[in-house]
C-alpha cells in the first residue's frame, strides 16, 4: 500500500516541480501520467520488490519529454521545449527532481499522500476509459481511495474499483 503512495508522490512531486519551475500548468492522471492542456507530458512505470510485508525496494521509472517532438502520437503528447520555446537541461531537471523527491520523501505524510495529489488531478469528475489486460471499463472518474485504486462509476449509478489498467480521459 507504501508502494502505491510513493508512485502517487513522485507523479505529484514532478507536477508541482514543473508548475513551480517553468510556470506550466502540470496536472496529474491517474494512476501517473503527467498531462498539460491534455497532452502528455511524462508518464511513470514502478515494480517493487517484498518479503512477507516489508518492501525491499521500489524502483519507479519515469519518462519525461523534454527536447523531443513527440508529434503524430495518440493520445496527443507533448514536450518541454514545445511548451516553453528553448531547450532544457535534462541534468538540470533531473537534479533538482531527485532532490524534490528526497526532500519530500524524508517528510512525507503518506495519509495526505493522495489527497494532496486530488488536488492536481485532471482525472477526476471526468469520464474516462480504463484498459486491462481483461476488460474495458467506462465510467466516470469519482475519487481514488486511500490505497490509489481509482472509484469509477457507470451509467447505472454502479461504482467499480479499479486498481490497475491504462486510463484514457474520454
Amino acid at each position: 500500500l507504501l508502494s502505491s503512495k510513493v508512485n502517487f508522490l513522485a507523479s505529484l512531486t514532478l507536477a508541482k516541480l514543473l508548475q513551480t519551475r517553468f510556470g506550466i500548468a502540470a496536472r496529474v492522471k491517474w494512476p501517473n501520467d503527467i498531462l498539460v492542456d491534455g497532452c502528455k507530458l511524462s508518464g511513470m512505470l514502478s515494480e517493487l520488490e517484498a518479503e512477507a510485508d516489508q518492501v525491499a525496494f521500489i524502483n519507479i521509472g519515469m519518462g519525461v519529454n523534454i527536447n523531443n517532438d513527440p508529434a503524430d502520437v495518440e493520445p496527443p503528447a507533448v514536450s518541454l521545449k514545445q511548451l516553453l520555446d528553448c531547450e532544457i537541461s535534462r541534468r538540470d531537471l533531473l537534479a533538482d527532481f531527485l532532490d524534490e523527491f528526497e526532500k519530500k520523501m524524508q517528510v512525507a505524510d503518506f495519509d495526505r499522500v493522495i489527497d494532496d495529489w486530488k488536488k492536481v488531478s485532471v482525472t477526476l469528475g471526468r469520464r474516462v476509459r480504463i484498459v486491462t489486460t481483461r476488460e474495458v471499463s467506462e465510467g466516470r472518474a469519482v475519487d481514488v481511495d486511500e490505497n490509489g485504486a481509482l472509484i469509477l462509476e457507470h451509467n447505472n449509478g454502479c461504482r467499480q474499483k479499479i486498481v490497475y489498467g491504462d486510463c484514457f480521459l474520454v
